[in-house]
């Protein structure tokens, strides 16, 4: 039996870079209805594999499974905030989605039975420090729906997953860390190409929200003065850059797919090419907006003179 993934090349209908007009709000478009048609093609991706058996029965595809779906879901929304000046609400996206992204091509690369042994341990232990932490609540408030709701979702995940998880992460180790410091882990690859390393945004994360210095940082403060409310301009390397990371991370994980009885390697080798382009399309109407910009900076310094 084989199974179509998606789209086929015809189908793509991706916007036409040379007859974009020279405007941001033109290359706004371009980019959204390119990078909707990127998260279409991903969800029908991971809607397909979920119906493969052979795929399903393991807990570490399942795993995998739900990485690509978040990074699929986590792109589009992300793509839509950063091109409507949401420039809060898309750093958090785009920061799940790196993690995503991140740790699915990490897991497909490295996989083995004992790497995800200690990726499903890390968890476990967390899951246990956490419930610890409600019980803790709950002993004050014995009622409280959302923290006896959380319990029984850390309870069963434990119930679940605690037969995989290594006896050595029951003491002694952080509430969530896994892959030796000196292994090629997650954090460590996204350190190397540049993403995830922000120290400084892991500590503003900890300031109090809706607290005055929240309101500084994030400069909600500003908006009495109009002056100051000016949108952002929009990111268009980011948002190249978000494209390029989640075809990377599913052309790996087509690849890794490509042994399961249900789907063909030709079928796969298709897939494969609508990425690629997919990945030109994206950075060539990038490469295109930046002439763009500099034709425009030409411009202004040309009136300047």
């Amino acid at each position: 039996m084989s199974i179509k993934l998606t789209l086929n090349q015809a189908e793509l209908r991706l916007p036409n870079i040379d007859s974009i007009k020279g405007s941001e709000q033109a290359f706004s478009k371009a980019f959204l209805k390119s990078s909707y048609i990127l998260h279409q093609h991903l969800e029908q991706i991971k809607l397909t594999l979920g119906e493969v058996k052979d795929f399903t029965k393991e807990p570490s595809n399942l795993a995998i499974l739900g990485l690509f779906s978040k990074m699929s879901r986590h792109y589009y929304s992300y793509v839509f905030l950063e091109l409507h000046h949401d420039r809060i609400g898309s750093q958090l996206l785009i920061e799940q989605l790196c993690e995503a992204a991140i740790t699915l091509i990490y897991l497909l690369e490295e996989g083995d039975k004992s790497l995800f042994c200690e990726y499903t341990s890390a968890s476990v232990h967390q899951a246990r420090s956490l419930l610890t932490e409600v019980a803790e609540q709950l002993q004050q408030l014995p009622h409280q729906p959302d923290s006896l709701r959380l319990k029984a979702q850390l309870e069963a995940f434990i119930s679940k997953h605690q037969a995989q998880a290594a006896e050595s992460w029951h003491t002694g180790a952080a509430p969530y860390e896994w892959g030796a410091k000196s292994a090629n882990t997650t954090a460590k690859r996204a350190k190397l190409v540049g993403l995830n390393c922000l120290p400084a945004r892991h500590v503003a994360l900890r300031v109090m929200p809706a607290s005055l210095l929240e309101l500084h940082l994030n400069e909600w403060h500003s908006l009495t003065d109009s002056s100051e409310i000016a949108p952002p301009g929009i990111n268009f390397t980011a948002l190249r850059d978000a494209a390029h990371l989640c075809l990377h991370a599913t052309q790996i994980f087509l690849e890794e797919v490509v042994t399961y009885q249900d789907i063909q390697i030709t079928e796969i080798e298709c897939q494969q090419q609508l990425l690629n382009t997919l990945y030109e399309w994206f950075h060539n109407a990038h490469a295109v907006y930046q002439l763009h910009c500099v034709e425009q900076f030409m411009e202004r310094a040309l009136l300047k003179a």
